[in-house]
């Protein structure tokens, strides 16, 4: 395929609501969240970008979750698409959001380097911090095996960091068990983990805290931070007295 027939990839940081800054990302001028997720806020342009973007091709393809409501995606969705490297190009695909059905978006073939100085021009200057870089590594580790938390029965919700909190990372995920002759809403809990990131290589800090996280019980690491009292007991699960 000839440079003329790849599409060209434009990530574009704006102001938004309340002082935020918001991450729109282009594709031949079409803007992809109108597309596949119509929020009125994009994602923050922390969460990916950066030296640990998780736009950036790994050996092998890896989902990578665009942007999430604010709710959460069980509730008003999320925009995942896949991301490969393959002959000197960078491909988008797979794409789907859990709350539209019917989303029909087409794969995209970027230029290798138009698109990896486009992720370095528009990360330059954005704020990063340990626990940030790290960060981002964990979630698309968990984003792109979502088994390692399905071994407990529970699913990858965000991962929180703060400069405030250089050194430490809050992860919430879903634990929602199969509750045998149940016809509606399966009952669910979520949990937050607070992980504390030492100095050290960010790549090998990311993998051991997800494997300490999934080669145990996740819930018995962490504390319930929603769902509902009805859900608690309906699962024998005791609920936050602070809640």
């Amino acid at each position: 395929m000839d440079d003329a027939s790849n599409s060209r990839l434009e990530l574009r940081i704006e102001d938004a609501s309340e002082g935020r800054r918001q991450l729109r990302l282009l594709v031949d001028g079409r803007d992809l969240l109108d597309a596949g997720f119509a929020l009125p806020i994009g994602p923050d342009p922390r969460s990916l970008l950066g030296p640990y973007s998780p736009l950036l091709p790994g050996p092998e393809p890896g989902e990578v979750r665009l942007h999430v409501a604010a709710c959460t995606e069980y509730c008003c969705g999320a925009l995942y698409m896949t991301v490969r490297q393959e002959s000197g190009a960078v491909v988008w695909d797979g794409w789907r959001n859990p709350d539209l059905k019917d989303l029909d978006l087409p794969a995209y073939r970027f230029d290798a380097a138009q698109y990896l100085a486009e992720l370095d021009r528009a990360g330059t200057g954005v704020e990063d911090w340990p626990a940030r870089g790290v960060g981002r590594l964990v979630q698309a580790q968990l984003v792109r095996r979502p088994e390692l938390l399905a071994a407990w029965e529970c699913e990858f919700d965000a991962v929180w960091t703060w400069p405030s909190g250089p050194d430490r990372i809050d992860l919430t995920f879903f634990w929602r068990p199969a509750v045998p002759d149940r016809l509606d809403d399966s009952p669910y809990l979520q949990f937050q983990v607070e992980l504390t990131v030492p100095a050290g290589d960010p790549v090998e800090l990311a993998a051991d805290l997800v494997d300490r996280l999934t080669s145990a019980d996740p819930c018995a690491q962490g504390r319930v931070c929603g769902g509902s009292p009805a859900y608690a007991e309906q699962l024998g699960h005791p609920w936050p007295e602070d809640m």
